[in-house]
């Protein structure tokens, strides 16, 4: 009987042994996953959060290009030897925040803007962006003016301009584009 009762206690030892190993099993899986989950969810915001910045900017960048449309528009209206279009002739053309003149798109390959040879946009000093030769530049940006769609007859198709700032962005094997739209008109 004592045999029985030393046989018991052993049994009862190695049972409780046993036991504990998988409660230490579990309680490391449960872990692990909660790290991995961690982990996860701050590998998704650092992605989201970089590519949030890169569209901000590519916006901010097809927003000057409109501006720098009605910058063009607005200092020919005021020159009296200026007529209607003012200089807004319908191409593609690429510009910069500190010139008055827009230069002609150069294509090679196609005719969207991802095939434009010299749309690219490079930060310089002071963080100005101007355009520039630089292939790996992140942003490219158009501006493409095309006849609007005329109201009434008495325009001959000249009374309204369509603009759109166009900027492209590569971010790892994406491709993103953003369009800004506007018109102008000979209206004064």
């Amino acid at each position: 009987m004592l045999r029985l009762i030393h046989k018991d206690k052993l049994m009862s030892e190695k049972l409780n042994n046993a036991q504990s190993l998988i409660e230490t099993i579990v309680a490391i899986g449960i872990m692990v996953t909660a790290i991995v989950a961690i982990l996860s969810i701050g590998l998704t915001h650092l992605v989201t959060g970089g590519q949030s910045r890169e569209r901000v900017v590519a916006i901010n960048l097809a927003r000057e290009g409109i501006e720098i449309v009605y910058a063009i528009r607005n200092s020919n209206w005021l020159d009296p030897g200026q007529s209607w279009p003012y200089d807004l002739t319908n191409d593609d053309w690429i510009i910069n925040y500190n010139s008055d003149q827009l230069v002609e798109a150069v294509f090679s390959g196609g005719t969207d803007i991802e095939h434009c040879t010299n749309c690219s946009l490079c930060q310089g000093v002071n963080d100005l962006t101007t355009h520039c030769v630089d292939n790996e530049a992140l942003f490219k940006r158009m501006i493409t003016i095309s006849a609007g769609d005329d109201i009434g007859a008495l325009c001959n198709n000249d009374c309204e301009k369509k603009i759109v700032s166009t900027v492209f962005w590569r971010e790892r094997e994406n491709t993103h584009t953003i369009n800004i739209e506007t018109r102008l008109t000979s209206w004064r």
